[in-house]
């Protein structure tokens, strides 16, 4: 994730100026390499509107039409008005005509999601992608998003801080896809529409996603509204980063600062941000956020990510290295200051697996075996932006061992297969790798009552989320290694660890889209992409 702040004063309709009071520009972030630059906010108005203009560029863009799979930057605002000295999200105008980009290399797509948030029609960000098929970088110039400032209650004369994010995203197409795989601890299977859990059932006994309601587990009705995973959704390509989660923590309060850390915001410059209990250093565990600038009095912390405390360079620093020590309420937090939710595990195994014929045993790229990183000399360029396994075939990184975690994405490379990358079906990484993945699990009452509700880009003044119907720790579970392994889906574990991250996800269902590009392409349907037909439903295990 890339942040870009340019601080403005709104003009009033008479002088349509922009007051620049700074702008602070970082390099991409070599594991998605997303880079935002140059915002401004240009076009007041006298109806209280304005718009906020960027380019926006990454490389290693996909779409593929066979599959009816791409990746999309999911892309939103925060505000920050000294007065009041907060940091607010910023919504966009409902209509999706209303935004726009100059130029691209490619065309590209705008897709919307226009939420009741706060008793009013809202739209917290936007994805963007490529229209056609292909792959290679995209470099769109002159994004232009509206925004009413009246409605966030900004006044013409007020001195405004905005930064613009952008998450790299995977789209996974709506499809029928297959649920355990025979052999896995505790894997899940389907008989009717009743899921259960066990091993060695017989193939026919696997669960087949057929659609999105009429399910049950051990004879207890899923609700319509939890996603088993049929329907389409966009799934973070990435666990979150230690950069992306600094730029988080940059823009809370003191007081939600301390409860997302468990070292206080006060503690001394360059002190260690996640350094508690039995990890006293957590370098040793490889996360290198730290208090770079200790609170004082009301006055919120500021955070970086260092590994000797005196370079604070993203790129090489371990930015681009997983962030491990999530707790479950952290996690949440993040995806409700985002606008996102949390994924279930029917989703994971569906983002994984994608809706081909099950392979026993096998892990996310595929395969029932791969070759994982050594305990020793386990990395070249350790820490900066090109970090990658020393070992030239390793493919993964042992959850749970030492060496602990590592750069996001680390071995997808320009030439690597699926198999050499690590990635799942859809192109999502370090699915079975890197971290625990932590998941709203099927088997619980308390998971099975999530509703996927997503975050409104904003947690309580306690700094956790509270969104409506996201269950607590106790409707979660971690999932990893095995597509279909469910050894640890009910663990009820809220605490923070070395081998715990989080990533979320957005719903796709019910998006506003347009192409702005004005390349005319006879036939284009913008309300439907198309999809694979699914393989027979026969073709259920190897």
């Amino acid at each position: 994730m890339t942040l870009e702040k340019g601080a403005f004063r709104i003009g009033k309709i008479s002088l349509w100026m922009v007051l620049w009071l700074s702008v602070w520009c970082f390099s991409a972030v070599k594991a998605n390499n997303i880079t935002v630059l140059s915002p401004k906010v240009v076009e007041h108005s006298g109806d209280g509107t304005a718009h906020v203009q960027f380019d926006l560029m990454w490389e290693h863009s996909w779409k593929d039409n066979m599959r009816g799979n791409w990746d999309a930057a999911w892309v939103f605002i925060k505000a920050y008005q000294g007065d009041a000295g907060v940091w607010s999200h910023l919504y966009l105008d409902a209509d999706p005509e209303a935004h726009t980009y100059a130029t691209a290399n490619v065309p590209m797509r705008m897709a919307f999601p226009v939420e009741k948030i706060m008793g009013a029609p809202r739209c917290p960000g936007f994805f963007i992608y490529r229209r056609d098929a292909g792959a290679g970088p995209n470099e769109i110039q002159g994004i232009n998003v509206k925004f009413n400032y009246t409605d966030h209650g900004f006044l013409p004369k007020d001195s405004i801080i905005v930064s613009v994010f952008a998450i790299e995203m995977v789209y996974i197409p709506t499809n029928k896809f297959i649920a355990g795989d025979g052999v896995s601890t505790n894997t899940l299977r389907l008989i009717g529409k009743d899921f259960s859990v066990g091993t060695g059932q017989a193939v026919q006994e696997m669960g087949v996603i057929l659609g999105a309601t009429g399910y049950t587990f051990k004879g207890e009705p899923i609700p319509d509204a939890y996603p088993n995973g049929y329907n389409a959704f966009y799934l973070m390509k990435h666990e979150i980063s230690q950069h992306a989660y600094v730029d988080f923590l940059n823009t809370l309060s003191q007081e939600q600062q301390t409860a997302r850390v468990p070292v206080s915001p006060k503690a001394a410059d360059n002190s260690w941000a996640m350094a508690f209990g039995s990890y006293t250093n957590p370098s040793t565990y490889r996360n290198y956020i730290r208090v770079r600038t200790g609170a004082i009095a009301t006055v919120a912390a500021i955070y970086g990510h260092s590994i000797s405390g005196a370079n604070w360079d993203r790129e090489s620093n371990g930015g681009n290295i997983a962030c491990n020590f999530l707790s479950w309420d952290d996690g949440l937090a993040y995806l409700d200051w985002s606008a996102l939710r949390p994924i279930t595990e029917l989703e994971f195994e569906k983002a994984c697996r994608g809706h081909k014929r099950v392979m026993r045993g096998e892990y996310a790229w595929g395969e029932r075996n791969g070759v994982p990183v050594p305990a020793t000399n386990p990395f070249k360029n350790a820490g900066l932006a090109n970090e990658e396994a020393a070992l030239a075939t390793a493919n993964y990184l042992e959850t749970a061992k030492a060496p602990w975690v590592m750069r996001v994405g680390a071995f997808a490379k320009d030439s690597t297969t699926r198999y050499e990358s690590g990635g799942a079906y859809y192109g999502v990484m370090n699915m079975s790798d890197n971290l625990w993945e932590r998941c709203v699990n099927v088997s619980t009452a308390v998971g099975r009552s999530f509703v996927p509700n997503h975050g409104d880009g904003l947690v309580s003044m306690m700094g956790a989320a509270d969104v409506p119907g996201w269950p607590g720790a106790a409707g979660g579970g971690l999932r990893g290694f095995q597509i279909s392994n469910r050894q640890y889906a009910e663990l009820n574990d809220a605490a923070r660890n070395p081998a715990y991250g989080f990533r979320g996800a957005r719903t796709a269902v019910g998006l506003l889209i347009t192409d702005p590009s004005g390349v005319p392409l006879p036939g284009d349907d913008l309300e439907e992409e198309k999809t694979e037909e699914t393989e027979k439903e026969g073709e259920t295990t190897e």
